[in-house]
């Protein structure tokens, strides 16, 4: 299955692009509910892929810029105003730095009203590197973004 594919079956809308020089599929999903004390978010979920060694320096470079992307393209209510906005960047890889992955592991740059989320995707060892701790911030989103991701990266297999 493509990444484009997956997409298809996980959000609303698909688009390709190429965000820090990284070809790209995004998805994208508004979603609203009572539980997030009636608040909208807007997630982006964006699936790249590289043969370069992924370091530091990479993962967050195309984290930031698809976290700047999805500030852009966010439509529907202003952010912070019952509204957030959510980017998930997944990198997929074959060789990946320990840089890389100790920073997916610890990230918890915070943002007002919207969430970027680093991700790596080892293709070698079928296995997906993000942050497992439960921040206060923002935990009422997190159980509704967990369960995208592993929709998501499952598909990867």
């Amino acid at each position: 299955m493509t990444t484009e594919e997956i997409l298809k079956n996980e959000t609303q809308h698909v688009r390709n692009g190429k965000i820090a020089g990284i070809e790209c599929s995004v998805g994208y999903i508004k979603k609203f509910k009572w539980s997030w004390f009636a608040t909208q978010l807007n997630t982006f979920v964006f699936i790249g892929e590289t043969d370069q060694t992924i370091d530091k320096a990479l993962i967050e470079n195309f984290s930031r810029n698809c976290f700047e992307y999805a500030l852009q393209h966010s439509s529907g209510w202003p952010r912070g105003f019952q509204a957030g906005i959510a980017s998930v960047a997944i990198l997929k890889g074959n060789s990946i730095d320990n840089s890389a992955i100790e920073f997916c592991s610890r990230f918890s740059k915070k943002h007002w009203s919207a969430f970027e989320l680093p991700l790596l995707y080892d293709t070698e060892q079928k296995k997906i590197i993000r942050n497992q701790s439960g921040k206060i911030w923002g935990a009422i989103y997190f159980p509704y973004l967990n369960k995208i991701i592993d929709s998501v990266t499952r598909k990867f297999q």
